[in-house]
């Protein structure tokens, strides 16, 4: 029982050690894919909306270019891009291809995190779709054009890029 109880205590600290490392590591990923998605939109003034942790699913069909992996999910006026932290790769992807916007959740106004699925119009894709896990879905949908029924556009925090 003791060796048992030893061997867990040297998993655990060996464990605590590897994410004390890794954070930093992260973390310097993490700000070089915030600054990259802040470049492919035309700098900090030009982003409407930044979320440094979002999840891609990538796309459906595969060729349509969405990436699946951590990464920021950032959009312009005119632009979404989506970068992941390592490797660090870009998906591009401009609004006005965007020709629908839906999330799996029944009422997206009450969530904290959900997905949003994005249709779109790829070179030879036509209708593809990309999708991405956020906090914030409500903010999200409304970014990319979700159509909020009778009840209107719900109201959001400020929030800054």
């Amino acid at each position: 029982m003791n060796v048992v109880l030893i061997v867990l205590a040297v998993v655990v600290v060996v464990g605590v050690l590897a994410a004390l490392a890794l954070n930093p590591m992260l973390n310097k990923r993490s700000d070089a894919a915030i600054e990259e998605a802040r470049t492919q939109l035309g700098g900090r003034d030009k982003v409407l909306v930044i979320e440094p942790k979002a999840v891609g699913f990538g796309s459906e069909p595969e060729q349509a270019g969405g990436l699946r992996g951590q990464g920021v999910l950032a959009a312009s006026a005119d632009t979404v891009v989506f970068v992941t932290w390592a490797p660090k790769k870009v998906f591009r992807l401009e609004r006005r291809t965007i020709t629908g916007v839906t999330t799996p959740a029944a009422d997206p106004r009450g969530l904290d995190k959900s997905s949003v699925v994005v249709t779109f119009d790829a070179p030879g894709e036509p209708d593809a779709s990309a999708s991405w896990r956020v906090p914030e879905v409500g903010r999200w949908l409304d970014v990319f054009g979700y159509d909020w029924g009778p009840e209107g556009r719900p109201t959001f925090d400020d929030d800054s890029a």
